[in-house]
């Protein structure tokens, strides 16, 4: 991913960037090379990240004791927090003092000094293999088979992918939010994405600190109820205080959600398989583009009040379902059978 980054890097600072309305020029095609490079660079890093992803949970669980796991999930959850707060900001303080190419060849740079700092990592708390070694739709026939004679492995992913679905493509919508519903400018929009990171890093550490007291089904399934009505009332509000309010338990009650059910899945996982469902749970990242997407349309036609309740609903009705017809989640914990 390092070299995709820096690659594109290289285009940028050859001039290539992405148009402003009516600048097309020079492609045979009529667009725009940077569009091209843009379009390129965004299918690449997401395939590639779609790779890295489920290796990066599956080696938590082998980093540290089955008694810490709650913890070590935890910790590797506060990154995507913490990116999300300062990373707009950093980024945007990068862009106006170097460039938009030098802001690309930072981030490579850090990407391959991961991977370097990567490559003498040891899984000490590895298990023998259980799986076999196989072609990759032999591989892929195989996860899919498990979590289909698996119905608490089954549960707890389809789980996973309602925040995917139904919270996640709301947050791409926040900008629109911000402008239509609460008159204000795209700073606003900024603040209301810092809210929710603020809320899902002060979440994670408590979350953390409760250890065993919180890694219950249960409680995951209240999380997701609690962050599918927090949607409900961003739509519902027309006032700043109460969506800084309801991103801020967005964040809080999203990181409890997912801690909870990444531990209780990881948990219950043999290490031979873990691999291939996890890829199974990140398929979420390829689920939130699309419901965007969805959500975007829609608001093009409805009011994005509406179309964030209608989210938020349908989001908390499966959660209440969930929680009523879900019983083996419901009275799952960590490392239980």
């Amino acid at each position: 991913m390092a070299v995709v980054v820096c690659a594109f890097a290289v285009a940028v600072l050859e001039g290539y960037d992405i148009p402003k309305a009516g600048n097309v020029h020079s492609a045979p095609t009529g667009v725009d090379p940077g569009v091209l490079y843009a379009t390129a660079f965004t299918f690449l890093t997401g395939a590639l990240h779609a790779l890295i992803q489920p290796v990066r949970q599956a080696m938590v669980a082998n980093t540290v004791p089955r008694s810490e796991l709650w913890n070590a999930i935890a910790l590797n959850a506060i990154a995507g927090n913490v990116a999300r707060v300062v990373g707009p900001a950093l980024g945007g303080v990068i862009y106006a003092w170097l460039s938009p190419a030098a802001n690309f060849f930072i981030q490579g740079g850090l990407l391959l000094l991961m991977a370097l700092m990567m490559v003498p990592l040891t899984l000490p708390y590895r298990e023998e293999g259980t799986a076999r070694q196989a072609s990759v739709f032999a591989n892929l026939t195989q996860g899919f088979r498990y979590v289909a004679s698996e119905r608490v492995i089954r549960h707890l992913l389809l789980l996973s992918y309602i925040p995917a679905l139904f919270v996640a493509s709301i947050i791409q919508m926040i900008p629109v939010i911000a402008e239509r519903v609460l008159a204000k400018g795209p700073e606003v929009g900024g603040v209301l994405v810092g809210a929710m990171g603020v809320g899902g890093i002060l979440g994670t550490l408590s979350f953390a600190s409760m250890g065993g007291v919180a890694n219950r089904g249960g409680i995951g399934l209240l999380a997701l109820v609690l962050l599918s009505g927090s949607v409900v009332v961003l739509g519902l509000s027309p006032w700043l205080g109460v969506s800084l309010a309801a991103m801020f338990c967005m964040g809080v009650f999203r990181m409890a959600f997912q801690i909870n059910n990444n531990t209780l899945l990881q948990s219950h996982l043999p290490d031979g398989l873990r691999g291939r469902v996890m890829a199974l749970y990140q398929l979420d990242g390829g689920f939130t583009p699309l419901a965007s997407m969805a959500v975007g349309v829609l608001a093009s036609f409805v009011p994005v009040q509406r179309v964030v309740v209608l989210v938020g609903s349908l989001s908390l009705t499966l959660a209440l379902y969930a929680c009523v017809v879900y019983a083996d989640v419901r009275h799952l914990a960590e490392g239980q059978a």
